[in-house]
């Protein structure tokens, strides 16, 4: 799926309608923001958007150790927060 958009004044962008069906978004929604080369990739917020950004990172690196934390949340594997500081937001 392909969508042409227009990025605004202040740098905002809205997803059309098609695209935020696909995604499974209604209303609100938090995404995670990459740039790869001269991509930018929105993926919306889940746990395992952010375990497969570390496994892209990882196919990458394979040398670089990841630290685990082991939080309390609403997920009992990955905090939000932790997450967000992990992958740079």
């Amino acid at each position: 799926m392909e969508a042409i958009v227009r990025v605004d004044k202040q740098g905002r962008i809205v997803l059309p309608k098609d695209v935020r069906r696909a995604l499974g978004i209604e209303g609100e929604a938090e995404m995670v923001c990459r740039i790869v080369g001269n991509r930018v990739i929105l993926e919306r917020f889940s746990v395992e958007a952010v375990s497969k950004a570390f496994a892209e990172l990882e196919e990458i690196a394979p040398s670089l150790e990841f630290d685990t934390e082991e939080v309390e949340g609403e997920d009992k594997y990955v905090d939000r927060e932790y997450a967000l500081r992990k992958i740079g937001l």
